[in-house]
């Protein structure tokens, strides 16, 4: 029999690390090749790492709730033959200093919170500190309850620290949704499919609105990524709709539709979530008249579509009640100017508003 250690593997996209969510197996329990061992719970998604060993789990590092750094062990086997690993990643859990059992990190956390952690009782295996402990320790002197960070959480929040060096404006126009109204009851669907039809439309003959900012050039992508806001309990997912000017307004909302079970499931790929060229966000789902959408990242333009309701508008004259929206255009003022904004807005508005136009979108 031979030790083996299983690190935390590579889980793609620029992760660095996995949240373990629950254990499917148990130490001592004896596992097969590509069984799965661990639910874990990343930026992207929850994921099951299967085993890379037919063998005895010895021991599962690590504990629900705790993240795990890439590289990090996570399990360790005994299986038959072969050569004991050649670096021994279990000294990550090892104390550095001190009578307390913890890892470095924690160590470091402690120090930087101002919690002695000699002081701290640990809940994990063999009374180890974990990084939860500390942070209650720290916390319980307060009159405030802290709210752990989710992996999801986490990546929203860097995303919108990297956002904020892109000089984003925002332009709005309200549209009579009278024609969409009737347009999408007799499809059968929701607006947001026909919404992005007609922004595919819209991307056709203004190309900027489909485009990023490059370091040295402006780049157009040539096809329509539609990145969808899907609100999940796990945070706020960008799933894409790729290659949305090819699709019908049928398959774009059985698509939408996909996308949506899998983002709160939490069983989408890194394919599903990544590649977006526009960023569509309905907020008028949850009530909301209008807003000021963050871009997503990659993206220039984010267009938010608000409640569609009864509201008073002038119509040849006369103050009528119609059902209308509030559309929101927020743009990266580097690759567009509010002119050209303003211009794919207005484009999108009247088509929206006219029956024929709309009936002109591939079904």
């Amino acid at each position: 029999m031979a030790e083996r250690v299983f690190v935390m593997p590579d889980l793609g996209e620029g992760l660095e690390e996995g949240r373990i969510v629950r254990w499917l197996v148990a130490e001592g329990a004896t596992v097969e090749l590509n069984q799965p061992l661990v639910e874990v719970e990343t930026a992207k998604a929850l994921v099951d790492i299967p085993s890379p060993f037919a063998g005895q789990i010895r021991v599962l590092h690590g504990s629900g709730g705790e993240d795990v750094k890439v590289g990090a062990p996570l399990v360790t086997f005994e299986v038959t033959g072969g050569a004991v690993a050649s670096t021994d990643m279990r000294s990550t859990e090892k104390a550095s200093s001190g009578s307390v059992a913890t890892t470095p990190p924690v160590r470091k956390l402690a120090k930087d919170l101002g919690v002695d952690i000699e002081t701290v009782r640990g809940t994990g295996r063999d009374s180890r500190v974990s990084e939860e402990d500390v942070r209650s320790a720290a916390a319980g002197s307060t009159d405030v309850t802290r709210i752990e960070l989710t992996p999801v959480r986490r990546a929203i929040a860097a995303n919108l620290e990297l956002q904020a060096t892109v000089p984003q404006v925002t332009t709005f126009r309200t549209a009579d949704c009278t024609a969409l109204k009737s347009f999408r009851e007799e499809l059968g669907v929701s607006p947001l499919p026909i919404v992005v039809a007609a922004l595919c439309r819209v991307a056709h003959e203004h190309p900027l609105i489909n485009a990023r900012w490059s370091s040295d050039a402006i780049l157009a992508a040539n096809a329509v990524n539609a990145g969808l806001a899907i609100d999940t309990e796990r945070g706020l997912v960008v799933a894409v709709v790729r290659h949305a000017h090819t699709l019908g307004i049928a398959e774009i909302a059985a698509e939408s539709a996909r996308l949506a079970e899998g983002a709160r499931a939490g069983s989408l790929t890194a394919n599903d979530l990544s590649g977006a060229t526009i960023a569509i966000s309905n907020t008028g789902s949850y009530g909301s008249e209008a807003g000021t959408p963050i871009l997503s990242p990659g993206t220039s333009v984010t267009l938010a579509i608000g409640v569609i309701a009864e509201r008073a508008l002038v119509i040849e004259g006369k103050v009528v009640a119609r059902p209308a929206a509030t559309l929101s255009l927020t743009f990266d003022h580097r690759v567009l100017d509010g002119a050209a904004a303003g211009r794919a807005l207005t484009e999108l508005v009247d088509l929206l508003q006219s029956d024929d136009r709309l009936r002109d979108l591939p079904r």
